[in-house]
């Protein structure tokens, strides 16, 4: 029954993505994937996606902000006036940013062992770790066959 219920959302999200942009297409077949892999009882999944989304949206911050250290440092280390003082300044910033990835993940994990047992918050981490392990795959293999 469950496999059902899998195969009918990655239908529903297939036929929803081909209206998306591929960063929404990937979100769809994340959440396909994750569903799949968690087995999640439907008590489980109704208290489980309203946390997930939440860490996603402030993962989605937080890497944003290291997305601008990053450009920003690209525009900063060519000038003159790039000093060792600087450079240190951007390594605080930076981690900084890494602490607070940190402490969303830890965050994540201790909201989750009160809604899932403890194998599928770690069925969970290893989900994530494949699927983008997959997505980096195909990536790769696009950039090949282009």
């Amino acid at each position: 029954m469950r496999t059902y219920i899998v195969l009918l959302l990655l239908l529903i999200s297939y036929n929803i993505n081909a209206q998306r942009s591929p960063r929404e297409r990937v979100k769809a077949f994340k959440i396909a994937y994750i569903t799949e892999q968690l087995d999640l009882t439907p008590q489980e999944a109704q208290k489980f996606w309203p946390i997930y989304n939440e860490h996603e949206e402030n993962m989605e911050k937080v890497n944003k902000q290291e997305k601008n250290l990053i450009r920003d440092l690209r525009q900063q280390s060519t000038s003159p006036d790039f000093t060792d003082s600087k450079a240190g300044e951007y390594l605080n910033d930076f981690i900084t940013v890494e602490e607070k990835k940190a402490s969303l993940r830890k965050q994540l994990i201790v909201s989750l062992k009160n809604i899932i047992p403890n194998k599928k918050i770690l069925t969970l981490i290893k989900a994530e770790a494949d699927f983008h392990k997959r997505l980096v795959q195909q990536l790769r293999e696009r950039r090949r066959g282009n």
